[in-house]
């Protein structure tokens, strides 16, 4: 921390000069985010030559250096917003947008204040010492509590779960009844021994485990006693968070939070395990689940068969993984008959997961498929139209199914009236299931279908469905670009991107204007590559001088690509760029 903040003493001096004194983009670079975990953009080593740094101003005064990369896309912001010659502003960008940045208010030189912003999350951290370390939470989500957690108990740090904890001044804020208050005062005396007791237990947490969701139940509402028009008090009983563990996953319940102004506190420490610990009594207090052992039973049941999960198939179906998950479903079913119905949401979402998964592991078990099909049926006729349960258990038994209908399993052999009845039930479910959670992705698949039927008026009307009714979801931005993809006809290409031989060379099609060019998608991992190559290779050779191919490679990795081209020699110029179909190519 301390070169860090040497190396802004010298980012400062220079911008109190010149704008041709602007600073290095080596210096941009060299301050990294203080609070861990942040995922931003930071070009490689080889393509830092290509960005850019310059000044900008604000009309109230402020100025400071922006950094771009070589397609104009920002990467970092570095700002004075008061003009006094002082950074009170750093603030850092995922392709091209802000995902994070660290706040000076009180202009000292050293941010107080800590905000995550789009992909990067809603959480807005405070650090009244400027330590470096958050002292409390203005904005944080359930979720993001979750994601505390976790990396509390990995680093086995106290301090990191103190903030998310409810303070007394909160406690009173809440204006619960006296009895409620006095037990959330006794639990919260409890968390720090209850804390390290977790910690104990928790002995083969990897440091390298990842948070993968958080369930929960809808949240309660708690109407505060003889205060009529006052805001309610909304709290979640319970919270299971799913983390992977180096290949095997498993629980660690959160206990109560309850929500204040913007932000969800914990009144408990967290404990591991599937079980929840407390649930609610009906009387705005609890009953521990040590009470139920059958229940304590099986939860630890599943947690053992979750250890044992045999690996996928990579040469087609899986008979073993569809029987691991056939088992657990069957755990599952008799968790759901146990717990409250006010419980049962995640119980029965993990039901639909794993029957999905064995319908889809083994095509030629019928089991699986029937069990999802009949628990889709009894949720549709027993909750309203249009939940959001029925609607995330329908959307994977939607999925299974298109599955096992593919070559070579389905029964249909025409591959075109496989995908438009795909396309079929990804309307009705849209239809039904307006805003639920899968909705963004059945658009998207829509959209896709629709293309490879050659249907291209219906693929933008989804798409365009889905960038009006979904802007903020990751669906909306590739919907955007399918719609101006589909819209190139008649327009100029504009396409840049790296050499695949030399990354540090960037092609633009600007040095093909006035040519004939065929552009080219391709991956090592499509088989049709191979033939597609020699068709063009012919297309090339009859057209010798008067034809170009630019091709796009979409493997995951450079080295992917290489390998096959030196197996497998193809005519053209290749691009490349990490991240596959993920890729800005």
């Amino acid at each position: 921390m301390t070169k860090s903040w040497l190396t802004s003493g010298l980012v400062l001096a220079v911008l109190t000069s010149s704008a041709a004194a602007a600073p290095t983009v080596a210096q941009m670079l060299s301050f990294k985010p203080r609070q861990e975990g942040v995922v931003c953009t930071t070009p490689a080593a080889d393509k830092q030559d290509s960005c850019k740094v310059e000044l900008v101003k604000s009309p109230q005064g402020g100025s400071g250096w922006v950094l771009k990369d070589e397609e104009g896309n920002l990467l970092r912001r570095f700002f004075d917003s008061n003009g006094d010659k002082r950074i009170d502003v750093w603030a850092y960008y995922k392709d091209g947008v802000e995902v994070y940045a660290e706040i000076d208010t009180t202009f000292t030189g050293k941010p107080d204040q800590y905000r995550w912003f789009n992909a990067g999350g809603s959480k807005w951290g405070i650090d009244s010492d400027k330590d470096g370390r958050i002292d409390s939470w203005k904005v944080i989500s359930p979720e993001e509590v979750s994601q505390e957690i976790l990396q509390a108990l990995i680093s086995r740090d106290f301090a990191r779960l103190q903030p998310l904890l409810l303070t007394e001044a909160e406690l009173k804020s809440l204006e619960l009844p006296a009895d409620q208050a006095n037990r959330i005062r006794e639990q919260l005396k409890a968390v720090p021994e209850k804390f390290q007791e977790t910690v104990s237990k928790l002995t083969k947490l990897s440091p390298k485990a990842a948070w993968i969701h958080l369930e929960t139940v809808a949240p309660q509402c708690v109407a505060p006693e003889g205060s009529a028009g006052r805001a309610e008090v909304l709290k979640h009983t319970r919270g299971t968070l799913l983390y992977d563990n180096g290949g095997s996953s498993d629980w660690i319940q959160t206990g109560e939070m309850y929500q204040v102004g913007s932000a969800w506190r914990l009144v408990s420490a967290p404990t591991p395990g599937a079980a929840a610990p407390e649930t609610s009594n009906g009387k705005g207090g609890s009953v521990n689940l040590d009470d139920n052992p059958e229940l304590q039973k099986l939860i630890a049941e599943l947690t053992d068969l979750d250890k044992q999960v045999p690996p996928a198939s990579t040469s087609g179906a899986s008979p073993a993984l569809a029987q691991h998950h056939l088992r657990r479903a069957d755990i599952l079913e008799r968790i759901v008959a146990k717990v409250k119905p006010a419980d049962r949401d995640p119980w029965i979402r993990q039901v639909a997961d794993s029957l999905s998964t064995a319908a889809q592991s083994d095509p030629s078990n019928t089991a699986s498929m029937s069990r999802l099909v009949s628990l889709e049926q009894q949720l549709a006729s027993a909750l309203p139209a249009g939940h959001a349960l029925t609607a995330y258990v329908t959307y994977r038994e939607m999925q299974a199914d298109y599955s096992r209908s593919l070559p070579p399993h389905g029964k249909e052999s025409n591959f075109n009236k496989v995908q438009e009845a795909w396309l079929g039930r990804l309307a009705k479910f849209v239809q039904a299931f307006p805003r639920g959670e899968d909705t963004p992705d059945a658009l998207l698949q829509a959209g896709m279908v629709s293309e490879f039927l050659n249907k291209e008026v219906e693929a933008k009307n989804w798409y365009k469905q889905l960038k009006d009714h979904f802007p903020d979801k990751p669906q909306a931005k590739k919907a955007e670009g399918s719609i101006a993809r589909l819209e190139l006809e008649g327009k100029t290409l504009t396409l840049s991107g790296p050499m695949l031989n030399d990354p540090s060379i960037t092609f633009d099609m600007d040095q093909k204007r006035g040519k004939v060019v065929i552009v080219y998608y391709w991956a090592s991992w499509n088989s049709q590559c191979t033939s597609d190559f020699a068709k063009l290779k012919a297309m090339l050779d009859t057209h010798a001088g008067k034809l170009e191919l630019v091709c796009v490679n979409l493997d995951n990795t450079l080295d992917e690509a290489r390998r096959y081209l030196q197996s497998t020699p193809a005519p053209g110029i290749h691009l490349h760029q990490d991240g596959g179909l993920e890729s800005k190519l």
